[in-house]
């Protein structure tokens, strides 16, 4: 089961008030396991929820007490809990099959992860979708989302894209 691992509390904050630490891992907020840092901010933007945590092979839960609007205070080491969903595609335009050899490992992700793009901007091609993924963008209203657009014809996409 994938888990977010905290990586910082914020000082003064309703997470450093209950007691989570670094290191601790997130199991559930309110009873709902989370799949990633969106679900976390949404699960917790009420005024009291409980936060099950697992601390050094210990599970224990804490109680929180907050402003709905109130940040939790917590960064995690990663906001999917799972993985980063990458492009399938094979775009002949691709900017990052253009990159040069030798440059950082992270600039060479593909990236096509509706939820770094409704976190941080990134683009996506929503070609990579499951119905269970476009139900939960959906769902849980997760807009703006940044989607690179080449061709709305569909045949024309599709060879661009290079993915039927």
């Amino acid at each position: 089961m994938p888990v977010g691992v905290v990586d910082r509390v914020l000082p003064e904050s309703p997470a450093e008030r209950a007691g989570v630490q670094v290191g601790d891992a997130v199991l559930a907020v309110n009873g709902l396991v989370p799949r990633d840092v969106v679900d976390v901010r949404l699960d917790s933007s009420i005024a009291q929820f409980a936060l099950d945590l697992e601390r050094n092979r210990r599970r224990m839960s804490v109680q929180i007490t907050k402003d709905p609007d109130e940040d939790l205070g917590i960064e995690f080491a990663t906001p999917a809990f799972d993985r980063m969903k990458t492009c399938n595609n094979a775009c002949e335009f691709c900017f990052i099959r253009g990159l040069p050899p030798g440059l950082r490992r992270s600039l060479y992700i593909k990236d096509d992860d509706f939820r770094y793009s409704f976190l941080y901007g990134n683009f996506v091609t929503l070609t990579n979708l499951t119905p269970t993924e476009w139900q939960r963008i959906i769902f849980q209203r997760l807009s703006p989302l940044h989607v690179s657009v080449h061709a709305t014809d569909l045949e024309l996409r599709r060879e661009l894209l290079g993915n039927p």
